[in-house]
This record gives structure tokens, C-alpha cells and sequence, in this order.
């Protein structure tokens, strides 16, 4: 067992890996009476292309999360959600673009909770007619998604942006790709990814992390597991050019909305790692059009906005920034926002300030469990391993790298997506 120091806010992560290859981190909170589990998959719904040996595999879209859907059959007419109702235990799962994560909520029984979890992910029960089944259900959830107003906005503002990535693909795939999904498909999938070697399980809350690696070392010791194959999953390469300039779609909301898709190319601040980069873009864009800022309350006072918002994000070697808005005058808001992007400052006062609040939210996420294993997920997907000094990154950010930045920025592709109601499309 390993007990892993975060820099400079007391407190620590105990690492263990099994025998089998799995790597539990652990994170203990001894004010709470609970603890979530969770057991993580390093496959999500961009990797449908991959190779094996000397031979490649596609698979359809959406099948990430159609085998997390029939992974919770445990045999016929059981599924793991009986069993953990049972030890008084909440399950669930969620699929991302890049991995897929099985978990559960419990005040008791957690041993056996723990135990169950391990059981029923490294169970394949797969056969013709759940998968069929299965298939039904999942439809309608690829349905819904359709309809969903939010998620639809999204997709589409993703596919006017990238021209090749996977990440233009919903992550339930479109019903037509679910349709196509075979035993073989999930089979294929399953035996290659969902090894111990391939996938973690993040613990967090009130239990004894001794026990807790006992229990699962002692578990995953009495399965046998075939050797990893080590697949090579294989991405298409985007272009740095967006697929449209500018769409317009007319769907079920109540009032226009513009989404601003800025795609940068994440090669051109390769002296920042990720999480510097998201921290500086984020209060720079804070700072000019959030919350507090003078050009948003202009807009809104204006009457051209009612809602301002942005979101930093990156999609495989894609940085982007999306610019969301509210409005009625989308020519008058796209105008302005153009000639802000062109504007764009720092000063020392607001920096500061704003870094600041990133340092306090790091540090009070310390309160709750579910926002420490997400953390946690995150490093390990996003950078292998745990991110031990984030609060010494965040404290040694200067001025002198937002300026950095702001001079990296690059706005020469941007992708325009309008929602006007339907009732307005004529």
C-alpha cells in the first residue's frame, strides 16, 4: 500500500494495485457515514476503431454505452441492481467519450458492496436475446437524446466544429448504430477491454483502506483472467479547419440560442499541460465575459443577451473554447462577441482574484466524496496517474502566463451554431 501526499492541503491517497493488474485509489473521509465505489473502464464511446495484434476491429457507435446498459444483467432475470438493493446499496454506471464507470453508494454492508461491484462487471453474461432486448430499450434512450433540446445543441455544435474526431458521435450512437450492435460486438469488446489491467476503481468516503484492498485483492484473485491483449485504439486525424462557419437549426426551445465554437489546435501550447491551460483560459474568459465581467452586463443591460456563458473544453488534440448565449439579436451578439474575442485582456487585479477562487474551489472540494472520485477519474484518464501538486499549479500561475496565452489564442476557426424555436423557422 501506498499513501500518496496532495502538496499542501493535508491530504492523502492510498494507492494499491492487485495482483491482477487493477489499481484502486482510495480516498478516506472520516465525517461521513458513506462510501462510493467505483470501477472504471478505459473504454468509452470514441473507441469503436482499434487494433489487436495485426488485426483491426470497427465496431458501431454507441457501444460503449450499450454494453454498460446489458453489462448490469448478472443472468436471467437478475440484475445487479436486485443484488445491491438487497445490501442496501445504490448502483449506477455512466459512459463518457473515453471510458465507462460502474459504481455504487452504501452506508453498509461495504465489504460485500465492494465484493458484488467486482462480481457483476467481471461477469460476461451476453446472450442473443438480452442483447436484442436490450436493444429496444437503448433506442429510445438514443430517441430522447435526439429530443433533448440541450444535447441535441451540443452534437450539433460538435459536428459543425469537427470534421473526422469521434467526438462528433453521441455517445448512445444514433438508434440506426445501436440497431447494428451483435453479440460478437459486445463480446469482442468485453474480452478486450474490461481487463484489470485496462481499467481502476476509486473508493472515497468513511471505510479502512487496508480492508478495502484486502477484500479486492482477495476477490479478483478468485477469477481467472485471460492475458491483456493490449489493444492499440486507433483515431482519426482532425483537421484544424471547422466542418461549418455557421448553421442555423430550428428545435424545440423557447427562445434563440448561439453556440461559438472556438477550435484551437491543442499542439500550439504545448508549454502548458492541460490543466494549466484550462486554468489560465478559463479566467481569462472569466474575466472578459463571466459572471462579474463589464462586457456581459453591457449585453445584458442592452437587452442583446439574457444569458452569457462559456465552457473550456478539449476533444482529443482539439482545444476549444464554447461561447453560449441567449438572445434575440444574433447578428448584434455574434458582432460583439467577435470584436471582444479580438480584445481580449488581463490585468493583475482580476487575475488574482480569480485565481483565488480557483485555489478556494479546489480546496473545498475536499468536502464531498462524489467530487474527489470524479477528480480522481479524471487524472487517471486524462493523464494516467494522479495529479499530487494541483494546488501549487493553480498558486504559481502568473500574469505573465495568461499574457502567454492570450498570444497563443487563436480564433482564425470558429464555428457559428443559431437554435432559433421552430415556430420561428420561417
Amino acid at each position: 500500500m501506498e499513501e500518496i501526499e496532495l502538496i499542501g492541503i493535508d491530504e492523502k491517497i492510498y494507492y494499491y494495485k492487485t495482483s491482477s493488474g487493477l489499481r484502486i485509489y482510495m480516498w478516506v473521509n472520516k465525517n461521513v457515514k458513506s462510501m462510493e465505489s467505483c470501477l472504471c473502464v478505459k473504454y468509452g464511446s470514441i473507441h469503436t476503431k482499434f487494433k489487436v495484434g495485426k488485426k483491426t476491429y470497427e465496431v458501431p457507435n454507441g457501444i460503449a454505452h450499450f454494453l454498460e446498459h446489458v453489462k448490469f444483467n448478472v443472468s436471467d432475470g437478475v440484475t445487479a441492481h436486485d443484488i445491491f438493493y438487497k445490501l442496501g446499496a445504490d448502483s449506477n454506471a455512466f459512459t463518457t467519450f473515453e471510458y465507462t464507470n460502474y459504481y455504487c453508494f452504501t452506508t453498509e454492508n461495504k465489504d460485500k458492496v465492494v465484493c458484488e461491484l467486482l462480481n457483476f462487471v467481471y461477469n460476461p453474461f451476453f446472450t442473443k436475446k438480452l442483447i436484442e432486448k436490450e436493444k429496444g430499450i437503448i433506442v429510445e434512450e438514443a430517441k430522447m437524446g435526439i429530443d433533448n433540446s440541450n444535447t441535441l445543441m451540443y452534437f450539433n455544435s460538435l459536428k459543425s466544429a469537427l470534421v473526422k474526431s469521434k467526438y462528433r458521435n453521441t455517445i448512445t450512437g444514433t438508434p440506426d448504430d445501436v440497431l447494428k450492435i451483435s453479440l460478437d460486438d459486445v463480446c469482442l469488446v468485453y474480452d478486450t477491454f474490461y481487463h484489470p489491467e485496462n481499467m481502476f476503481m476509486v473508493v472515497t468516503g468513511s471505510f479502512n483502506p487496508y480492508e478495502i484492498a484486502n477484500v479486492v485483492e482477495e476477490n479478483l484473485n478468485e477469477k481467472e483472467f485471460l492475458e491483456y491483449k493490449n489493444p492499440l485504439v486507433i483515431m482519426n486525424q482532425e483537421p484544424k479547419k471547422v466542418a461549418k462557419k455557421y448553421s442555423e437549426d430550428a428545435i424545440n426551445i423557447g427562445s434563440t440560442c448561439v453556440k461559438m465554437f472556438i477550435k484551437m489546435d491543442l499542439k500550439r501550447f504545448k508549454d502548458y499541460n492541460l490543466l494549466e491551460l484550462s486554468y489560465i483560459t478559463d479566467i481569462i474568459f472569466a474575466i472578459n465575459i463571466g459572471k462579474t465581467s463589464e462586457f456581459r452586463e453591457k449585453l445584458i443591460n442592452d437587452g442583446v443577451v439574457t444569458t452569457l456563458g462559456f465552457d473550456v473544453n478539449y476533444y482529443g488534440d482539439v482545444f476549444s473554447v464554447i461561447i453560449s448565449a441567449n438572445t434575440n439579436f444574433k447578428n448584434e451578439f455574434i458582432k460583439r462577441i467577435n470584436d471582444k474575442l479580438n480584445n481580449l485582456y488581463v490585468d493583475e487585479i482580476d487575475f488574482l482574484r480569480k485565481k483565488n477562487a480557483n485555489l478556494a474551489t479546489y480546496i473545498l472540494e475536499y468536502e464531498d466524496i462524489d467530487n474527489i472520485s470524479l477528480k480522481i477519474q479524471d487524472n487517471i484518464i486524462n493523464f494516467n496517474k494522479l495529479i499530487t501538486n494541483e494546488k501549487e499549479i493553480i498558486e504559481k500561475l502568473s500574469i505573465d502566463d495568461a499574457n502567454r496565452v492570450l498570444e497563443l489564442f487563436d480564433f482564425s476557426n470558429i464555428s457559428v451554431n443559431v437554435f432559433k424555436p421552430k415556430k420561428n423557422q420561417d
